[in-house]
């Protein structure tokens, strides 16, 4: 069934296997989780239409990144043109991204900024009422005076999605009529994200989108969306969704665990503190005008309030004083007992006091007096007062919770350096089933999902909670070459010895100098790329490849890609990153793009006082060796898959995988080789540099052989799809459902997936 989705008739049985099971967990309900191990190219997106056919209500997508919402528009529109049926997709996206005026917020951010538009924008509309007969303000029959940019009194753009109303003397707003006419108009297509603004006609794309999100069958939300401590609570409510009845899909869930983790951090910067004082002055200058009606027991509470932060805020401001005068760069452990006994000494009660402080931060927001630029759900600025509250809640529930690690971070040097306070939760499983035990289904889907048990402990911190599926590779095992070394590694030890360095650039000489076309090389770290950046500029002059090195800023990697993509087609050109950084993840290089990849190192945390607590957690909750594979082991294997896996993304694509450090095939007990994917372990090769260099020059030879001389090696055209063979009626429910969407002949003969290496659908309790 879905077949017309797919281009590839040897990728059916892979495809049907993974829907039936998405269409069984999300039809069954009960709080089901299903999680998916499936290499890219087996349509691991196309699980939608399953779900669409299945779910009670709601699909929502969590995406890590905005950049993916538009594979999953693609999917829609296959499903609208293919299909008799048209569902409805919205998704929300950061202001930053897609409001008109986020170039003329100079000196604040463009949540700052909105917010303060958005409320001129109402005493605009008040003033527009007040100044007519009519008790209903229509933005769509007024004269709107254009205003300078960058000198605005209100948001033409805001304006438009509003209408103004007056009600027993007072003024309300609601959504304006041309508003919900431009939603009307989203529903007869599907729009990109790169085409929102334009169909919004002069509305807020912001509102237009939060509008159609509360109505459409499927909303897309970045992680945070779901899973942040400041939007978890009120996401539903907000779009008016019936926990029970929303089904989720987790895109890329390899990366929620981490994910979620840094978004339960708590951060205290010099910054907030002196937000926060300038909160209380305000708030003081309000009592003092008598602005504030409050009882005499609320006034002594909030008089107590103000004296508990007078003196907390000063202190704490010394506190990271002093850490950026002596500390040098990089992160340690926060010494609580000494920071909490200089900043409570002489305090007899800390809840007391934090309770008084509350009372304040409470009073703060209802006055509007926030002068932070961080926004929440509803666009309201919070206040800096508050979430330096929040900093400290977190800091005393770390004295009981050891899932919560408190530590300092200092960066840059000289006069331009920068202290902070955090304190992380570094256990994600109890955020993510705040979400997952209260809702129908989820779906969680990724390339490098292996080993599922371990991503399951992680996860969700219960073995036997989640469905799991582990597809094999789908593609022609003789399309790829996958190597590791024998000798080279880049443990501490030998890192630095003159014949592992050799052997260590040998590997990387054969890559680029044998592999045709695009290949990329990717590190551990920054300073390791330097050391062997001559290597790699040597052997690409040698075959006349253009050297493209990953730039520190995000703001340069398009005009990069650009380039090494333009390459591709041409001479070819070296990629150099890092594992886990802007190039070796998320970015979908197709085709020409990528011929060969070689992961130099296992791409291992540093094993600092940081990373020695977060594995001492896990550790004590699991056992030393689940333990130390959860905390320590797991994200370096997943850092290198990804990068690894950024070749042979299609059926017709061809390339070498090299995995540069001897643990990769190291199969002993503990060894690393245990936790790749059983494809890549059945295809591994062990080869020193000298062996390797002839392995990859006899596959490319029989690669050449085999084409068309003419073509490329990788090329970016796909095979064209074989006849359909009629199938057997498979089961009675899906059939009938398939027929319903219009999805095609659903009366086919289910497939076994060829290969080994396929573990299937393990039930609850199984491993």
């Amino acid at each position: 069934m879905y077949l017309d989705y797919f281009p590839y008739e040897s990728l059916r049985p892979y495809q049907d296997k993974m829907l039936d099971a998405v269409y069984d967990v999300v039809s069954k309900g009960e709080h089901g989780v299903l999680m998916i191990d499936a290499p890219t190219g087996t349509g691991k997106t196309s699980s939608i239409s399953a779900a669409l056919s299945a779910a009670p209500g709601k699909i929502v997508v969590a995406l890590r990144t905005v950049s993916q919402i538009d594979i999953y528009i693609d999917e829609i529109n296959r499903i609208w043109s293919k299909t008799r049926h048209k569902p409805e997709i919205a998704y929300m996206v950061g202001k930053q991204r897609i409001c008109p005026l986020e170039n003329e917020f100079r000196g604040e951010s463009v949540y700052a900024g909105c917010s303060r538009l958005r409320e001129w924008t109402k005493n605009y509309v008040s003033s527009r009422i007040g100044k007519s007969n009519a008790s209903v303000y229509d933005p769509g029959s007024d004269s709107i005076p254009e205003e300078e940019p960058g000198y605005r009194t209100f948001c033409p753009y805001y304006l438009r999605s509003r209408e103004g109303f007056e009600l027993n003397g007072k003024v309300h707003f609601r959504r304006s009529s041309q508003a919900l006419d431009v939603v009307e108009a989203l529903k007869k297509r599907v729009t990109p994200p790169s085409g929102l603004t334009e169909s919004c006609q002069g509305i807020c794309p912001y509102e237009i989108m939060s509008l159609y999100a509360k109505n459409s069958d499927m909303v897309i939300m970045n992680y945070s969306h779901l899973f942040s401590p400041d939007f978890q609570d009120i996401i539903f409510q907000w779009l008016e969704m019936d926990s029970e009845k929303v089904t989720l899909i987790i895109d890329e869930a390899h990366n929620l665990g981490d994910a979620v983790r840094a978004m339960n951090s708590r951060l205290l910067t010099m910054r907030m503190i002196e937000m926060a004082l300038t909160e209380v002055e305000k708030f003081e200058g309000t009592l003092g005008q008598s602005r504030l009606e409050e009882t005499r027991e609320g006034a002594s509470w909030r008089k107590e309030g103000i004296k508990v932060i007078q003196m907390l805020l000063p202190r704490l401001k010394r506190f990271l004083q002093s850490r950026m005068e002596r500390s040098p760069e990089g992160e340690v452990l926060l010494d609580a007992d000494l920071f909490r006994s200089f900043l409570y000494n002489g305090v007899e009660d800390i809840d007391e006091a934090l309770s008084y402080f509350s009372d304040v931060s409470v009073a703060v927001a209802d006055l509007n007096l926030a002068e932070g630029d961080k926004e929440n759900l509803q666009g309201d600025i919070q206040p800096s007062l508050a979430l330096v509250l929040l900093f400290l809640r977190d800091v005393e529930t770390a004295e009981n919770d050891l899932s919560y690690q408190r530590k300092i971070v200092v960066s840059g040097t000289g006069t331009k350096k920068f202290v902070r306070l955090e304190v992380n939760n570094i256990d994600p499983a109890a955020n993510i089933r705040r979400i997952t035990d209260n809702i129908n289904a989820t779906v969680m889907l990724s390339g490098t999902f292996s080993p599922l048990e371990a991503y399951e402990l992680y996860c969700l911190g219960e073995e036997g909670r989640a469905q799991k599926l582990s597809l094999p590779n789908p593609f022609p095992r003789e399309n790829r070459l996958i190597l590791a070394a024998k000798r080279a590694t880049t443990q501490l030890e030998i890192r630095e010895d003159a014949d592992n360095r050799e052997e260590i650039s040998g590997h990387i000489r054969s890559l680029i100098e044998l592999v045709p076309g695009n290949v990329a090389v990717f590190f551990t770290s920054y300073p390791m790329m330097n050391n062997y950046r001559d290597v790699c500029l040597v052997s690409s002059k040698k075959v006349g490849k253009k050297l493209c090195v990953e730039p520190r800023s995000a703001d340069e990697v398009p005009q990069l890609l650009e380039q090494f993509f333009s390459l591709g087609r041409r001479d070819g050109a070296v990629l150099t990153g890092v594992c886990g950084g802007k190039l070796a993840e998320g970015i979908d290089y197709k085709g020409e793009a990528l011929n060969g990849v070689v992961v130099v190192g296992l791409p291992l945390a540093a094993y600092d006082e940081i990373q020695k607590e977060i594995n001492g957690y896990y550790t004590k909750k699991y056992g030393k060796t689940e333990g130390m594979l959860i905390a320590y082991t797991l994200p370096a294997v997943n850092r290198g898959l990804q990068a690894a896996g950024r070749v042979i993304r299609a059926e017709s694509e061809r390339g070498v995988l090299l995995f540069c450090d001897r643990r990769f095939g190291d199969d002993s007990l503990g060894g690393v080789n245990q936790f790749l994917p059983d494809w890549v372990r059945g295809e591994l090769i062990l080869a020193d540099a000298n062996e390797g260099r002839d392995l990859i020059k006899e596959k490319v030879l029989q690669w050449k052989i085999e084409k068309n001389p003419a073509k490329p090696i990788c090329s970016a055209e796909p095979s064209r799809p074989k006849s359909i063979k009629p199938r057997k009626p498979g089961k009675r429910d899906l059939r009938e459902l398939a027929k319903s969407l219009g999805l095609g002949d659903s009366g086919r003969k289910s497939h076994a997936p060829p290969g080994n290496g396929n573990r299937g659908i393990s039930g609850v309790g199984q491993k």
